[in-house]
């Protein structure tokens, strides 16, 4: 019986030691814990060099109007396995008054399969400022494919960006 399990073993490991391919256009919503909205949320990944990089697409509704901002990110695979998104620069907004530039968003997201469609599900935190508070919410991401409708993805072609968003100044 013992060698029967070491050769499942070795026959499944590939599949457990596959990497994380988590590159391309991921949309869902951001759930905020203190105005209790559900917002859309999307983020562009990709890999060059062995490097991830990205650009997120938040929206914001403040006294019915929505503002939205574009934010190049950072993102890495920690060693648990989870994905660490993390703002790295705001590189468009239409917000009513300049933002603070102090304020970033950390989401720490898992990667998951649930039958044809691969999410990205978890915490996200903002930091506290001298004007701001500290946000809290929930993620949730399903990858999608970049020729659906998305407005990041409008922007990123508008922009010249599609292809290399580690190009974004």
């Amino acid at each position: 019986m013992k060698p029967f399990i070491a050769v499942l073993a070795v026959l499944c490991s590939p599949l457990f030691g596959k990497s994380q391919e988590i590159s391309g256009l991921w949309t869902g919503t951001l759930y905020n814990d203190s105005t209790q909205q559900s917002l859309p949320y999307e983020v562009y990944i990709t890999k060059a060099n062995g490097k991830y990089s990205g650009i997120s697409h938040t929206w914001f509704l403040v006294n019915d109007k929505q503002y939205y901002g574009i934010k190049k990110v950072k993102i890495r695979i920690a060693k648990d396995g989870k994905i660490i998104i993390q703002d790295e620069k705001l590189v468009e907004n239409n917000y009513p008054t300049s933002p603070d530039k102090n304020v970033q968003q950390l989401d720490v997201l898992d990667l998951a399969q649930q039958g044809d469609q691969t999410l990205l599900n978890g915490p996200f935190a903002t930091n506290a400022s001298t004007k701001f508070k500290e946000v809290t919410g929930k993620i949730n991401l399903k990858k999608t494919s970049p020729t659906s409708e998305s407005s990041l993805m409008q922007y990123l072609q508008k922009s010249g960006n599609y292809t290399d968003v580690s190009t974004i100044q």
